[in-house]
This record gives structure tokens, C-alpha cells and sequence, in this order.
């Protein structure tokens, strides 16, 4: 599914910036101390090559805004190849295991939360300026296009992770911990541009739905 929030008309020229977890990460945990890598076969084995992304061939933002909307694929934002005129096309700052929270993912070693990500994003809107000027940047990010896949890990691998967070669970009701997502998040998205589309694959809604029937119900 895909919720369209608000965005201005796109054009192959328009710049493209993905936040995300591993459904979008597309290379930036290769470059980080992780457990979670997918930059080994069979990953990509119908993309010709693992590249860092969590599938067999292409991500939802590939298909959707690389190839239905003429945008081509957005580099990962730690590839040192990111730098210079690429940037003005867009950068993908999305970590597999990362989550709206920044315990979230703890378990694998590194991960880029969706915090760590706007930070990472603050420097590449710095470096725009730097590169093209205030009033063109301005109008770079008016017109951009803004996509966030996250928060599944939220719950998969922080509040409902065998052994690590019982005592989360005892302290923290799950209406309490859902209403904390949704603020953080609601903060998070303040900071980026109007244009924001955010994906909720069906496999996303599906896990989640599963969750709250099989687990947070018992645990109310």
C-alpha cells in the first residue's frame, strides 16, 4: 500500500531522499559494523549482483520512483561515491534493523535509526547549498521527493524481542509504547519537506497486524 501525503508535480529532474530500515536499504549497512548485511548471495541474485539490499532483486523505491517515476536509483548516502553533483539527484539514507527508535536494533551492533538518518540528511542539505547556493537548494528540497519505509523493527526487534526488553514489557504498556512511536515519529517527520510518501508494503501491514493479534492483545 501507499500513502501519498502530499507532493508537487515530479519530473526526472527532481531529487529523490529515502529514509527507511531494510526494505529500502539499498548498501548503507555495508559500510558500518553490522549483523545485518545482505552484501553476499543469494541477495541480488536477480539484480546481477548483491549490492546491500535485503531482496533478491529490487526495492519498492527502485520500482516505484527509480523506474515508474524516471528517477533512476538512489545511491546510498555512505557509499563514497555520494558526493558532488550525485547528491543533487538524491541519496538514500535507509539502514536495515533500524527503526523510529534509537534502541531499536540493538541487538544487531550498528544500525542508523531514523534520528541518525535526518542527521545524515542535514549534512547532505548542507553540502547542496554548498554546492549550488541557498535559493537553488531551497528550490531542490521544495521540489524533492520524500519516502520513509519504517517501523516493523520497532516492534519485531525492541519491545517484542525474546529475552532482551521483559522488563520494557513490565514497565511499558503496549498503548504506551505504540503512543511514544507515534510521537517520535510525528517529531521525525518535521523535519523533512512537505513531499513525503510514506510505503506500507503489505508484508509490513501483515507483520504487524500479526503482532498486535498474537502478542500485544495477550500481553494486555
Amino acid at each position: 500500500m501507499l500513502f501519498k501525503v502530499s507532493t508537487t508535480s515530479q519530473d526526472s529532474s527532481t531529487a529523490n531522499f529515502v529514509f527507511g530500515d531494510s526494505l529500502v536499504d539499498v548498501g548503507n549497512n555495508n559500510y558500518i559494523p553490522t549483523l545485518t548485511r545482505a552484501n553476499y548471495a543469494p541477495f541480488g541474485i536477480d539484480f546481477g549482483k548483491p549490492t546491500g539490499r535485503f531482496t533478491n532483486g529490487r526495492t519498492i523505491v527502485d520500482i516505484i520512483e527509480g523506474e515508474e517515476l524516471a528517477m533512476g536509483y538512489t545511491p546510498p548516502y555512505l557509499a563514497p561515491t555520494t558526493v558532488g553533483p550525485v547528491i543533487l539527484k538524491g541519496v538514500n539514507y535507509a539502514s536495515g534493523g533500524s527503526g523510529i527508535l534509537n534502541l531499536t536494533g540493538k541487538i544487531f551492533g550498528g544500525r542508523i535509526n531514523l534520528d541518525a538518518q535526518l542527521d545524515n540528511f542535514e549534512n547532505t542539505r548542507q553540502d547542496i547549498i554548498s554546492s549550488i547556493g541557498v535559493t537553488a537548494a531551497v528550490d531542490l528540497l521544495r521540489r524533492g521527493l520524500f519516502s520513509v519505509t519504517i517501523g516493523s523493527n520497532d516492534f519485531i526487534n525492541n519491545y517484542l524481542t525474546p529475552g532482551v526488553t521483559i522488563a520494557e514489557q513490565k514497565l511499558t504498556t503496549p498503548q504506551v509504547f505504540v503512543n511514544t512511536m507515534i510521537s517520535r515519529f510525528r517529531m521525525q517527520l518535521t523535519v523533512m519537506n512537505n513531499n513525503v510518501i510514506i510505503f506500507l508494503p503489505y508484508s509490513s501491514i501483515a507483520n504487524h497486524k500479526f503482532v498486535f493479534d498474537k502478542y500485544i492483545r495477550k500481553i494486555k
